[in-house]
Parts: structure tokens; C-alpha cells; sequence
């Protein structure tokens, strides 16, 4: 089905809404099924810089599954690190 024919079923019930705010509205059903189904996967990639331990990363991303460095899968940290970090917080 296309966005054109969703649209036209759509405003056989719901005449009042436009064809602008349905497209949007579609547009927002379908990220939010794609975020709740993780149908899409994606990378972000992001070069590091020495001495600096936090990074923005884009408002976009949902999900982090895997964080590599240097070819080499980094463990999840689950609670505190047991060391402090010396480094200047930045970010």
C-alpha cells in the first residue's frame, strides 16, 4: 500500500485531518514501529581524541548495542567504574 492510498483510507474516516498532518503522522508511525521492532540497524562512527572520556552522540540514535575500539569489542560497564576518572570532563 502506498502513502497516497494510506492517506486516502485514512481520510474516508477522518476528513477533517489534511493531507500534510497525515503524512506526518504516518511518517511517525512508521519510527515508531521501526524503533520498537529494531527492524533497522545502523553504525555511527566517531573518531576519539586522547585524554577525553565523554562524547556527544546525535539525539537520533535509540539504541547503543556494540562499542568498538580498535577493532576490539569494548565490555559493557554495569555500574561505577572502580577507578577515578582523572581526566577532564568534557561535553
Amino acid at each position: 500500500m502506498t502513502q497516497l492510498e494510506m492517506i486516502e483510507l485514512v481520510q474516508q474516516h477522518h476528513s477533517h485531518l489534511g493531507e500534510t498532518e497525515l503524512r506526518k503522522l504516518l511518517d511517525r508511525a512508521l519510527s515508531d514501529f521501526a524503533a520498537k521492532t529494531e527492524v533497522l540497524e545502523t553504525s555511527y562512527t566517531t573518531s576519539t581524541v586522547a585524554n577525553q572520556r565523554y562524547y556527544t552522540i546525535p539525539s537520533t540514535l535509540l539504541k547503543i548495542k556494540n562499542i568498538w575500539l580498535n577493532d576490539v569489542l569494548i565490555s559493557r560497564l554495569v555500574g561505577k567504574p572502580i577507578i577515578d576518572d582523572d581526566t577532564a570532563e568534557t561535553g
